[in-house]
């Protein structure tokens, strides 16, 4: 298992955590910033896109105490479901801080410098990926995590340094 897949996968999950509403109501990216280059993007584009996708990324508690016990448990010695149930029973912290990430759901400025895939590119993986977090459960293989969903094949392959490319994945260039 590769290390820097689960700490991407991780820090997918703590975004998809922290970031605020609920449900898929939210209206999808307006068209004019969709269709943007990350590199391009201005403070103001970063805010638009990040919350539009708000809701179509959050994470039930549930969803994340899950991936936290599956990716945690071998690491602190305890069961998965023990560790997504004091997941569960901690006091929810993260809903106050929630409104203070709603930009976060972009890469970092010095990630997205080079990075030639639209936002709606970046949108469909995101979607992708916390699709697959929603699915898993503590009897998952953490080696389902080991590659990016093939919906990220545009955004690896334009921007390796957001979405690593392994082996596996062939590293072509733009």
């Amino acid at each position: 298992m590769k290390h820097s897949t689960h700490l991407g996968a991780l820090l997918t999950v703590l975004f998809l955590a922290a970031c605020g509403g609920e449900g898929a109501d939210s209206a999808p990216t307006d068209s004019a910033v969709s269709s943007k280059q990350l590199r391009d993007l201005t403070a103001d584009d970063v805010q638009s896109a990040c919350d539009s996708l708000a809701a179509r990324v959050k994470l039930s508690k549930e969803d994340a105490c899950e991936y936290l016990g599956l990716v945690a448990s071998p690491a602190v010695g305890q069961p998965c479901g023990t560790v997504k149930d004091e997941c569960l029973s901690t006091a929810d912290e993260a809903a106050a801080e929630q409104d203070d990430h709603a930009a976060d759901c972009m890469p970092p400025t010095e990630h997205r410098a080079g990075c030639s895939a639209t936002v709606a590119e970046y949108e469909v993986c995101l979607l992708a990926q916390t699709q697959r977090v929603r699915a898993l459960t503590c009897d998952s293989a953490l080696s389902s995590l080991e590659t990016a969903p093939p919906e990220c094949d545009a955004v690896a392959r334009k921007c390796p340094q957001i979405v690593g490319e392994g082996p596996e994945q062939g590293a072509e260039s733009p």
